[in-house]
């Protein structure tokens, strides 16, 4: 799931206007976001949606961390149509296992076209696979305590907080990711977020240290990415 400020005006360059704004009673419901790729697709727009950036502006800080003996087990949550795991995948020269989990099945649909328009990826081993499921309910969807080395979130802890369910839905979505990690694994929450309002947030349910990192202004807008490292031996 994609998430965006209230009263901005979240476009893609060279992309059609999209009605975010009407998603955002309705962030938490796969059949919003339904409705919303299948608008996509009816408007002709075929390409990666990407809410707040792409992944070439987070890719030179990605790839190091997948550096490492065996290979990585990366999970991107609420992926959407976004390249940021396709990108990992295509990219990394150590093998890397990424899965790209989504609640809606137009997004996943629309990965799927994108996946198969695809380069192989660099190292041989690497391999990607897309994923129906809640992202918070990771255990429901097979992911076993332990079992990942790093976990993405670009938008969807945001869209989760600006839901009904509110920071309920959204604690649920930090304590499954951490359940997920190996110790020493890394949660990256990617944000729009000032970190007055998430780093305290963070530090509650992901009962965790959180370091902050601004990623820069594209657009006047200052993004983050708040990093949650799942402590060794927890």
């Amino acid at each position: 799931m994609l998430s965006g400020a209230p009263g901005r005006d979240h476009r893609v360059p060279g992309s059609p206007l999209l009605p975010a704004g009407d998603l955002l009673g309705a962030m938490e419901q796969p059949s919003a976001w339904d409705r919303f790729y299948a608008q996509r697709e009816h408007a002709g727009a075929v390409g990666h949606f990407e809410w707040f950036f792409g992944y070439e502006a987070v890719a030179g800080l990605l790839l190091p961390l997948l550096q490492g003996p065996g290979a990585a087990r990366v999970l991107d949550v609420g992926c959407g149509t976004s390249a940021l795991g396709l990108g990992l995948y295509r990219d990394c020269p150590h093998p890397v296992h990424v899965c790209c989990l989504d609640a809606a099945p137009a997004a996943l649909a629309a990965l799927q076209r994108l996946l198969r328009m695809a380069p192989p990826p660099r190292h041989p081993r690497s391999h990607v696979r897309l994923c129906l499921g809640d992202a918070t309910d990771l255990a429901r969807g097979g992911f076993a305590p332990a079992s990942l080395r790093l976990i993405l979130d670009k938008g969807t802890c945001d869209a989760l907080l600006r839901c009904p369910a509110g920071p309920g839905r959204a604690g649920r979505l930090v304590a499954e990711c951490l359940r997920a990690l190996q110790p020493g694994g890394r949660l990256l929450q990617f944000s729009d977020e000032d970190p007055d309002a998430r780093v305290p947030f963070l530090e509650r349910v992901g009962m965790a240290g959180v370091s902050v990192q601004e990623l820069g202004v594209p657009g006047g807008v200052p993004y983050y990415v708040y990093t949650v490292e799942k402590p060794v031996g927890g």
